[in-house]
């Protein structure tokens, strides 16, 4: 019966390395929950907005290699429009 103890521990070393491959952390209960790190639409502008201190005008959605990226054109204080990319990760 003393193996039971050793696979389980190996189980949980296991469980700790594919969790940071896969982006995912171990939750106390033994459960793996995902990072939540995608941005939105409005979010990106926001940091945009926040970042240049201009407005902006439109938010484009496209991707590029399976990840979500925003195409922002914002007006700068300068009077000069700029296209900003944001990725959503």
């Amino acid at each position: 019966m003393k193996s039971l103890p050793i696979f389980a521990i190996v189980i949980w070393i296991c469980t700790f390395t594919f969790a940071a491959d896969l982006g995912a952390y171990p939750f106390p209960g033994g459960l793996l929950l995902a990072q939540v790190v995608d941005l939105s639409e409005d979010q990106a502008a926001a940091k945009v907005r926040e970042e240049t201190g201009g407005r902006v005008l439109d938010v484009q959605t496209a991707m590029q290699d399976g990840v979500a990226v925003y195409l922002v054109k914002v007006l700068l204080p300068d009077g000069h429009v700029r296209v900003v990319t944001v990725s959503s990760r």
